[in-house]
C-alpha cells in the first residue's frame, strides 16, 4: 500500500470508529440505516446535480455495477442491523469485519489477481482475522464452536459476505470510471461521484426490503422524530466509504485497503475503555495486539 492509501484509510477507520461508538446509543434496524442511507443522498444531491456531466459520461456497464453494489451494500446493512439484535457488539462486530478478509482472499483467486498479493500481506490478513475472534472472550478458554452457532453469527457472516462483494465490486467499477473519466475528473471526485450513486442504489434495494417487513415499517415511523442520530450516522457512514474508495485509486489490490481498515476496531477498542470504561481483558489485549502485527505485515507487504 502507499502512504496515500494508508493515510486515508487511517482517517477512514477513526471515522468508522467514532461512528460505531456512536451507534451504540441507538438500535441498529433496517429502518434505521434506510434513514441514514437517505439523509446520505439526500445531503449529497447538490454534488450529484454538479457533476451530472460526468455521470452522463457513464456507460451501461458502470451502471450495472452500481445496482449491484447497491444490492451488497443494503443487503450488508440488512443483515449488519439484524445481528446487532441477536448477538452482541463485541462478537458480531469483529466477525463481521474480519470475515470479508478471507473471503477477499478466495475472491483474488478467482479474479486472477493473487500474485499482487504478498505472503506476507496474506500472513498479516489471517493474524487480523485471527485477533478479531480472539478480541471479544474474557478468558481464552471461552472459545468455543457453540458459542458461534447462532443466528448472530449467521448474520454477520452474511453481512461480511456482503462487504466482500461490494468491495470487489466497488474496485471494479472506480477503475473502470477512472479510465473512463481520465483527464477529466480527479480519483477523488470519481470516488464521490460513485458513493453517491452507490447511497442511492443502496437506498431504493433497502425500500424494497422494508416495504416487505411489516415491523421494520412502524420502526420508520417511530424513527421519524429521532432525525439527529440518523443525520449524524449518514453523514459519517458516507464520509467513511467515500475515503476507502478513494484509498482503493491508491492500492495495488482492494484485498490491501479491506484489510488495512481493520485498524478500526484497535482504535474502537481504546474508544470503548476510554469513553466508556469497557474493561481490558487480556484476551482483548492479545487480539489487538494481534491485529496490529497483521495491519504491520499488510503494510510491509
Amino acid at each position: 500500500m502507499t502512504s496515500t492509501a494508508i493515510v486515508i484509510v487511517l482517517v477512514s477507520a477513526l471515522a468508522h470508529a467514532g461512528w460505531n461508538l456512536f451507534g451504540k446509543k441507538v438500535s441498529p434496524s433496517g429502518a434505521f440505516f434506510w434513514y441514514s442511507t437517505l439523509w446520505g443522498a439526500l445531503l449529497t444531491l447538490p454534488l450529484l446535480v454538479y457533476y451530472f456531466p460526468l455521470v452522463q459520461k457513464l456507460d451501461s456497464g458502470i451502471w450495472w455495477l452500481v445496482i449491484a453494489t447497491g444490492f451488497f451494500q443494503a443487503t450488508y446493512l440488512s443483515a449488519l442491523a439484524a445481528a446487532y439484535r441477536h448477538g452482541e457488539l463485541s462478537v458480531v462486530y469483529p466477525l463481521a469485519r474480519s470475515s470479508p478478509l478471507l473471503i477477499m482472499l478466495v475472491g483474488t483467486l478467482f479474479l486472477g489477481t493473487a500474485d499482487t498479493i504478498t505472503s506476507a500481506a496474506v500472513v498479516g490478513i489471517l493474524l487480523i482475522v485471527a485477533g478479531c475472534i480472539v478480541l471479544p472472550m474474557q478468558r481464552l478458554r471461552d472459545f468455543r464452536l457453540a458459542n458461534y452457532r447462532n443466528l448472530a453469527t449467521l448474520y454477520a457472516l452474511l453481512a461480511a459476505a456482503s462487504t466482500a462483494g461490494y468491495s470487489i465490486i466497488d474496485d471494479a467499477a472506480t477503475e473502470r470510471m477512472r479510465n473512463l473519466l481520465d483527464r477529466i475528473a480527479l480519483d477523488a471526485e470519481v470516488a464521490l461521484v460513485f458513493v453517491i450513486l452507490q447511497a442511492w442504489s443502496a437506498l431504493v434495494w433497502l425500500s424494497i426490503g422494508l416495504s416487505f417487513q411489516k415491523t421494520e415499517r412502524r420502526l420508520l415511523r417511530q424513527l421519524a422524530a429521532n432525525w439527529r442520530s440518523t443525520l449524524a450516522a449518514g453523514v459519517l457512514i458516507l464520509g467513511t466509504y467515500v475515503l476507502v474508495v478513494w484509498a482503493m485509486a491508491y492500492a495495488d489490490d482492494v484485498s490491501y485497503v479491506v484489510a488495512f481498515r481493520q485498524v478500526s476496531i484497535p482504535i474502537g477498542v481504546v474508544l470503548g475503555w476510554y469513553f466508556l470504561e469497557e474493561p481490558l481483558h487480556p484476551p482483548k489485549i492479545a487480539g489487538v495486539l494481534t491485529i496490529l502485527a497483521g495491519l504491520l505485515l499488510v503494510v510491509l507487504g
